[in-house]
């Protein structure tokens, strides 16, 4: 049976895997992000991009619960969807809808162009959120291709 969902695995790189120190700010672990996405010269724009996040979260937190956030943005200036991920094992205050700290942040850069592949992924980066045993594997993992493995797996 073919998933609902699509393969994530072109979107994301072992390069785009960050692993936090300490306890960030919610600003630092977004900016540090940012900076690690926009190397990638589907980003477009590293200021458009890094407004848009902040925009967004200025709306809502993207922190769904669980230890995991979802911050997005979708742009004319991105050409490609792009998904960088950070672990902070010891937690961002993030102001989560459960109000507990994010360990796992999934960032999506996507283009403006295309809004129903933009949903598809946006809902198929939640839906695996969304299974704690997976946010436990990951949160364990020791470097960028087992994180990779179980956020993919």
């Amino acid at each position: 049976m073919a998933s609902a969902f699509p393969d994530l695995a072109p979107f994301v790189h072992p390069q785009r895997v960050l692993f936090l120190d300490g306890m960030p700010s919610k600003r630092e672990a977004l900016l540090r992000m940012v900076e690690v996405m926009a190397q990638v010269p589907d980003v477009g724009s590293t200021g458009a991009f890094m407004q848009a996040i902040f925009d967004r979260e200025d709306v809502t937190s993207t922190g769904i619960g669980g230890g995991v956030a979802v911050p997005h943005a979708q742009l004319a200036s991105i050409t490609n969807f792009v998904i960088g991920i950070a672990l902070c094992r010891m937690g961002i205050e993030f102001a989560a809808k459960d109000g507990r700290p994010v360990r796992v942040i999934v960032m999506i850069a996507a283009p403006s162009n295309d809004r129903p592949a933009y949903l598809k992924i946006l809902a198929s980066v939640a839906a695996r959120l969304n299974r704690p045993a997976l946010v436990t594997r990951m949160v364990e993992a020791g470097d960028s291709a087992s994180l990779l493995g179980a956020f993919l797996g």
